[in-house]
């Protein structure tokens, strides 16, 4: 299963018809790849931005605070990379 299918998929396996809570790894999955996707797109990446396209885009819930985000943006996921962090 690839990734966008999970962010996307509100069904999860390991979750029950209409619970759209999702687990702490699954959100760290999420903020990686969302990062990763931001990057790429050379658009702003930091903690903010990110915060702001799991809540438009992949309708996380519950949405994780911006200091959440940041701690797990500062986990070793840039690898040395630059980006426009907002």
């Amino acid at each position: 299963m690839q990734i966008t299918d999970v962010l996307k998929n509100k069904n999860l396996p390991d979750q029950t018809p209409g619970d759209k809570l999702r687990s702490k790894q699954k959100i760290v999955e999420c903020v990686t790849f969302v990062r990763l996707e931001l990057y790429n797109s050379d658009m702003p990446c930091g903690a903010k931005a990110v915060r702001e396209r799991l809540e438009k885009f992949y309708h996380v819930k519950p949405l994780p605070s911006e200091r959440t985000l940041a701690r797990i943006l500062a986990d070793p996921l840039t690898h040395g990379r630059t980006g426009i962090y907002v």
